[in-house]
């Protein structure tokens, strides 16, 4: 019968575990635990990188058009001769990718701050105007309901037919400012906080500012990020809306305001996107890319074309390539890119390369200076302009949708999920120690050598340890997969557990390893030359200084007192006779 006792020793050593992993774990000492976090989420993207993406939805839909040293060098030849460029010149270069592709694109980003402290330069009335005609401005500017929020905004550009363009903007948390030329801009378009340094990407952030403050710096209700306006204004312009009741709710709004009629309520979007968004990087690059690559350089891309699968990525991170790839390693861009100039210059570009990079697509527009601040690190790319890490962000929510992967630091208290399978894994272990006890007490008791056999132990140690690292592998899965959450700190946790389990063997399993092996004529050989190697390398009884010989007790030459006082006694009298 099963021991009761035993069970609530084996529920006790789980919970002596789980409390001080838990604590550890809030704690953070000099940062391990965050540390190994983010260790155990970037292995895991680069091992699945190839993984994701298999639809190629969102691969399909964005393109990246940037600006580098080189697009500046190049763009010399066309009248760009400061750095940065006239307001003219930027309006050009938006109005190219406008108007070149044969249709507009589905809507534009673009992560340049125009800030203009200074006052406006010259050419920024131009530059207004154009962005307000884009966005057919006049249709919708002066209504309170299409100006209420940016989504709302977003859903008058797209019902009055225009092109939505999103602008980069510092985040109202961060700065206190919002300057004329931000608010002239802010008139006709969208402007949307590039949050790049973010550990996690937010989607719609409500800052809770005074009524006088949000005015005063800009705020219309609430701030979506670069990525989520995008995917909006993608929902917005599909049929299905995507398949969320929210965007269907949004696109009526757009229509009611342009009509000037009572428009519904704002869509409670904040309810389906409701925590900041943890980026999936892909591996696969654009076939496109490739293509485009290869026709305008003449030679192929120098980056890792062709993705290897998740067995060929695990062996990798066992290896050499602990890490992002680098040189022909590195991962192709995963969005199809394509610098300015060479979209001007068009050599070996064709016609329907322009279409398809420009449109009906999501355009990014960026910068990709290497002297630029403006730098994230990707788990499977490295180092990669903020420009991509939106792409990224707006991939993920197209291919996912509201199941978007979910940063797990706010959603839930993942420390303490780690803990309790931490818990778990220990009371198991602990459990598989007894079972191999009162096994070997039926073996000595039906008259066996006091051993297990190797049929016996074998496959009890191997469950233990395999269920072990496999429940461990399918709570990672099942957060990742259903639960729609970042990885849980797999590595810490296997870690923790096999380190358990071979404390909680240290007797058991060395003792039955050796029963079994010893019958075999070589091993007996090995385990006598251990000994004695154990015998000469022992040194707990040893001393650095030898001890000193002990003397032997001295030999007293004084003769005993009894003697002294017999001896004059005899003499007297021998005398008297």
């Amino acid at each position: 019968m099963i021991s009761a006792k035993r069970i609530l020793k084996a529920l006790a050593v789980g919970l002596m575990l789980a409390v001080p992993a838990y604590a550890i774990s809030k704690v953070n000492l000099f940062g391990l635990e965050g540390a190994s976090d983010r260790l155990a989420d970037q292995v895991y993207q680069r091992v699945t990188a190839a993984d994701y993406g298999k639809s190629r939805a969102g691969q399909r839909a964005i393109s990246v058009v940037y600006l580098d040293e080189t697009s500046i060098e190049n763009m010399k030849g066309y009248g760009w001769t400061r750095f940065p460029p006239t307001y003219d010149q930027q309006w050009m270069m938006l109005d190219d990718l406008i108007n070149v592709g044969g249709a507009p694109p589905a809507a534009m980003f673009v992560d340049f701050v125009y800030m203009g402290q200074g006052g406006p330069a010259e050419g920024f009335e131009g530059f207004l105007a154009g962005v307000a005609a884009a966005t057919r401005a006049e249709a919708w500017e002066d209504r309170p309901a299409c100006t209420a929020d940016p989504l709302s905004k977003i859903a008058c550009v797209v019902a009055a037919g225009g092109t939505p363009i999103i602008f980069a903007k510092p985040s109202p948390a961060d700065l206190d400012l919002f300057t004329d030329v931000q608010r002239a801009l802010d008139r006709v378009t969208v402007l949307a906080p590039a949050l790049v340094g973010e550990e996690a990407y937010p989607l719609i952030t409500d800052y809770r500012f005074d009524p006088a403050k949000a005015q005063r710096l800009g705020v219309h209700g609430f701030d979506v990020s670069p990525a989520m306006a995008m995917y909006a204004a993608y929902c917005l312009k599909r049929t299905d809306a995507c398949g969320i009741a929210g965007i269907r709710a949004l696109k009526a709004r757009g229509i009611a305001a342009l009509n000037a009629r009572p428009p519904p309520g704002a869509p409670a979007l904040d309810r389906v996107f409701d925590a900041p968004l943890d980026v999936v990087w892909g591996s696969r690059p654009d076939p496109q890319y490739l293509a485009m690559t290869q026709a305008v350089s003449g030679r192929p891309a120098a980056c890792r074309g062709q993705a290897s699968g998740w067995r060929g990525r695990v062996l990798e991170q066992m290896t050499g390539l602990r890490g992002p790839g680098a040189g022909v390693r590195q991962e192709c861009p995963y969005s199809l890119s394509l610098g300015y100039d060479r979209l001007v210059a068009g050599q070996g570009l064709e016609t329907k390369d322009v279409e398809r990079l420009l449109a009906g697509r999501m355009v990014l527009v960026g910068g990709h200076f290497r002297a630029s601040s403006d730098w994230v690190e990707s788990p499977v790319h490295g180092q990669v302009p903020g420009v991509q890490y939106h792409a990224m962000a707006l991939d993920n929510l197209i291919e996912d949708g509201p199941d978007y992967r979910r940063n797990a630091s706010a959603m839930l208290d993942s420390d303490l999920l780690k803990s309790l399978l931490v818990f778990a894994l220990a009371v198991c272990g602990v459990l598989g120690v007894m079972t191999r006890n009162s096994l070997l007490d039926e073996a000595i008791a039906e008259g066996m050598e006091p051993r297990l056999r190797s049929a016996v132990y074998g496959p009890l140690y191997l469950m233990l340890f395999l269920t072990s690292i496999g429940v461990v592998a399918f709570a990672t899965w099942l957060g990742v997969a259903y639960a729609h959450r970042s990885p849980i700190n797999w590595i810490g946790l296997t870690g923790v557990t096999l380190a358990f389990l071979f404390y909680a063997t240290r007797q058991t399993l060395p003792a039955d390893l050796v029963g079994s092996l010893e019958k075999i004529r070589i091993v007996r050989r090995f385990l006598v030359w251990r000994r004695r190697c154990e015998a000469i390398l022992k040194f707990e009884e040893d001393r650095l200084l030898p001890p000193k010989p002990r003397r032997p007790p001295a030999v007293s030459t004084t003769p005993a007192p009894s003697a002294i006082e017999t001896e004059p006694a005899q003499e007297t009298v021998d005398a008297q006779a």
